[in-house]
């Protein structure tokens, strides 16, 4: 029996949401409509247009959609290997591969499926109509009819963008092995203090043992000899008076008889 995958992991956009109404004899019948894109920014990228009476439904059913259209693109290191212009319906696009450090330089309505898709550097220009779902359907066949064979015998310096691209992410790998470690790191620190913290809370002083506090313990010792030596001095002044008014008493007595 067939088992579905869900072991795959696609990072998935919404590119344009729609209401859509449709008359009927008793009423509109209001639907939603959405584009979503989906890809693994390895070079797979998909595209699909999905309906529902819900928004929700409407963004499984495109998701769902466009897992199953995905599609491997050739590339070049972190571009397109070679320059293309395209027309679908009312869209015209004109795609150029750029050089390291330019960036993504395209409409907003596009910029989704080309990050997705894994390119880095890259010029997209539009020359038809502004209909973001239109345009999304001629990158993708401009995407699709790429082709790096011809570029890669041709040019050395595309070559060279490969060795680059893998230099690059194993820099980034290196990077993000560190952040994990340090993260890792300070939770541990974390948990380590917070445990000393309660530790030192709950723990009580022991009877003998002298604290660790060197100044605050020797004044409170000072302050408690003096006054132990004022009670001292007190009681033997209470004693002298006692015995003095016995010797008093007595030699009274002795006077009397």
């Amino acid at each position: 029996m067939y088992k579905r995958r869900d072991d795959r992991k696609f990072d998935s956009r919404m590119i344009s949401f729609r209401r859509v109404a449709k008359v009927t004899s008793g009423a509109k019948r209001l639907r939603f409509s959405a584009l979503v894109v989906s890809g693994d920014r390895k070079g797979k990228v998909g595209l699909g247009l999905g309906r529902g009476a819900d928004v929700r439904q409407a963004v499984e059913k495109g998701s769902r959609k466009a897992e199953k259209d995905m599609t491997k693109i050739e590339l070049i290191g972190d571009t397109v290997p070679h320059a293309v212009t395209k027309k679908f319906k009312a869209a015209k696009l004109v795609v150029k591969p750029a050089k390291p450090g330019t960036g993504v330089i395209c409409a907003t309505s596009i910029r989704s499926i080309i990050e997705l898709a894994g390119i880095e550097n890259v010029y997209v220009k539009q020359l038809g109509t502004n209909e973001p779902i239109a345009n999304a359907y001629c990158l993708m066949q401009i995407l699709r009819s790429m082709r790096a064979d011809r570029v890669l015998k041709r040019s050395e310096k595309m070559k060279e963008r490969i060795e680059t691209k893998k230099e690059m992410d194993k820099e980034r790998k290196k990077r993000e092995r560190r952040a994990r470690e340090a993260s890792s790191k300070d939770k541990k620190g974390d948990k380590g203090s917070r445990g000393r913290n309660q530790n030192k809370a709950v723990k009580k002083p022991v009877k003998g043992a002298e604290p660790k506090n060197g100044g605050v313990d020797s004044k409170k010792k000072s302050e408690e000899a003096k006054s132990s030596k004022v009670k001292k001095v007190k009681k033997e002044k209470k004693e002298v008076v006692e015995n003095e008014k016995k010797d008093t008493v007595k030699e009274a007595k002795k006077e009397n008889k």
